[in-house]
């Protein structure tokens, strides 16, 4: 386990320690529905019980439920944190959602000497020839854990187990009162899956700088003008050019085109402009945009469009 004056020593230069140095940031990564937003507020809450300083704040659009959300805490044990932009390079970055870790650059400034804490289903050795680095790596099955003792795969409360046993900055036991003022009558089973994952998770230490994967993230290329015929413009799919939007579904459309009559009305509809006309005159979803929403279900007459479940 570690705690300030390890992860200091990792990330402060030669010299006076200045506040700057003394300030751990950390970075949550999670999908809308998760509780990233709610993890950095705990966290900074039972630092704040410990007698530190800490700040706990979001980043994300008017997006729904499923998007790709970013939560920052900054915690100092001494001095007040005056500093309020987002998190660029964190001590710690957490990852609620595994899928995140192949569509995003979720280490995106990890310091050399810091923590990258994930919920994956998959063994540590497993994954440390994809993500380890420069950094501790730490890995824990939260959804498993937040299924066995939650009944749903919400895994913020187990997620700060994992964090509060590998990065050391709170005492697993300053963060049962938080977890009871948040949750209430549903508090003692957050409380049991955080201490789950204290007990269960699993780390490694860092490996040679240099040693860590170049990953690239799959992205649309979108014709140029000298490609277009006269008169058509490129709009990109809301912004899913960024996000790849087609991560966040848990359903998707399927055409039924023994009964569609072609009127298009799925097309207009589509509020991320993701349904295409095919060369026949039919219609299909490109489910790199699609998020689920459903409105091309609801709005077609001959009820020739169902909405599937991800598997």
């Amino acid at each position: 386990m570690r705690g300030f004056e390890s992860l200091q020593g990792c990330f402060r230069k030669p010299g006076k320690l200045t506040e700057k140095d003394k300030t751990i940031e950390i970075r949550w990564h999670g999908r809308g529905g998760q509780g990233a937003v709610t993890s950095a507020e705990l966290l900074a809450l039972a630092a704040i019980d410990e007698g530190k300083f800490a700040q706990a704040f979001p980043s994300f659009g008017p997006e729904r439920r499923g998007a790709p959300v970013l939560a920052f805490n900054r915690i100092n044990r001494d001095s007040p944190i005056r500093v309020r932009a987002a998190v660029t390079h964190p001590d710690i970055v957490v990852v609620l959602d595994p899928g995140l870790l192949y569509v995003t650059d979720v280490t995106s400034g990890l310091k050399q000497g810091g923590i990258l804490v994930t919920n994956t289903p998959k063994r540590l050795v497993d994954i440390t020839s994809e993500f380890g680095g420069p950094w501790m790596l730490a890995a824990i099955d939260a959804a498993a854990i937040a299924r066995e003792i939650l009944g749903i795969p919400i895994v913020n409360t187990t997620m700060l187990g994992a964090v509060a046993k590998v990065a050391g900055l709170v005492e697993l036991e300053s963060l049962v009162e938080p977890i009871h003022e948040r949750f209430g009558p549903r508090a003692k089973n957050n409380i049991d899956a955080c201490r789950k994952a204290f007990d269960e998770v699993a780390s490694a230490e860092p490996v040679a700088v240099g040693s860590e994967q170049r990953r690239t993230f799959p992205s649309e290329v979108l014709p140029s003008w000298r490609e277009l015929l006269p008169g058509f413009i490129v709009a990109e799919a809301g912004n899913a050019s960024q996000y790849r939007t087609g991560d966040w579904r848990s359903q998707h459309p399927e055409f039924d085109y023994q009964k569609c009559n072609k009127c298009g009305l799925c097309y207009i509809f589509c509020p991320e402009g993701c349904i295409e006309l095919k060369e026949d005159g039919y219609f299909e979803a490109n489910l790199y945009y699609c998020k689920g929403c459903g409105i091309c279900d609801h709005e077609c007459p001959k009820d020739a469009i169902t909405m599937v479940e991800e598997t």
